[in-house]
């Protein structure tokens, strides 16, 4: 046989074969999904054991907790935000500023996988089933050191049409969307760092989330009276006043009294 019909010989062999491997690469990306969600599953109280010490401002103990919870999933929103907070706790803002923005990697990735594992669940075994559930009807969030919570929608929606309120999340938002805080801690980081106009993008992020999130207004206040943009200061100030978010009264009286 001549070399040129070799290679439309085994051209030929491997098109016969595509469609044999295609599935089973598709089978391949779906397991790694589902192995990440898994590891989420597993971890989520690592994690949170971790913020909760975060909070106390035990940075030890944080520390050894996210640790044990990014040995088995280096993305870990929560965890890379608990190491964000100490970072910037301990004045290495170039260090914050990375883990934070892994943290929200992590929720894009996870948010991600979230939407692609919503045809495929009836080739679920019953235990994937159930972990997806579980994720589903937990309150991710509710704090300052948590993922966004969408529990306030689910149940108005569960109670609309009558059906579970996992059910109603697993057809609805992803439960990993990038939460508030996490834009946020983003801004003030990148305040610290002289770099307002990429601050102000975090703030209104976070405040698009949460209107009344009081650090980020101040904190957004505050970046356009050092600015001078007093217009847009005090725009914000009076929203914050219709939220009755407290400002601190040194801001809110130079932003006042600006010429």
């Amino acid at each position: 046989m001549s070399q040129r019909n070799k290679i439309v010989s085994l051209l030929l062999g491997l098109g016969l074969l595509l469609p044999a491997l295609l599935p089973g690469q598709k089978s391949s990306s779906l397991e790694q999904d589902m192995d990440l969600l898994r590891k989420y599953h597993s971890t989520l109280s690592t994690a949170n054991k971790g913020l909760e010490r975060v909070a106390v401002r035990d940075w030890q103990g944080a520390e050894s907790e996210l640790q044990r919870c990014l040995a088995i999933l280096p993305g870990h929103p929560n965890a890379c935000y608990g190491k964000a907070v100490i970072a910037s706790q301990a004045g290495d803002l170039p260090a914050a500023l990375s883990w934070i923005e892994r943290a929200e990697a992590g929720c894009l990735e996870l948010g991600r996988v979230w939407e692609n594992q919503k045809p495929n669940w009836l080739s679920m075994s019953r235990e994937d089933e159930k972990r997806l559930r579980e994720l589903a009807a937990q309150d991710i969030g509710g704090s300052t050191s948590s993922l966004a919570c969408v529990s306030v929608d689910r149940a108005y929606e569960s109670k609309k049409t009558g059906r579970a309120s996992a059910d109603v999340l697993l057809d609805g938002a992803s439960p990993f969307a990038i939460p508030a805080e996490f834009h946020a801690l983003h801004g003030n980081l990148l305040f610290k760092l002289r770099r307002p106009g990429e601050a102000e993008a975090q703030y209104l992020k976070a405040l698009a989330i949460e209107p009344g999130h009081e650090r980020c207004l101040n904190n957004l206040i505050n970046l356009y009276f050092v600015g001078r943009r007093l217009d847009q200061a005090r725009e914000w100030l009076d929203q914050a006043r219709k939220r009755k978010a407290r400002i601190h009264p040194q801001l809110e009286k130079a932003v006042a009294e600006a010429q």
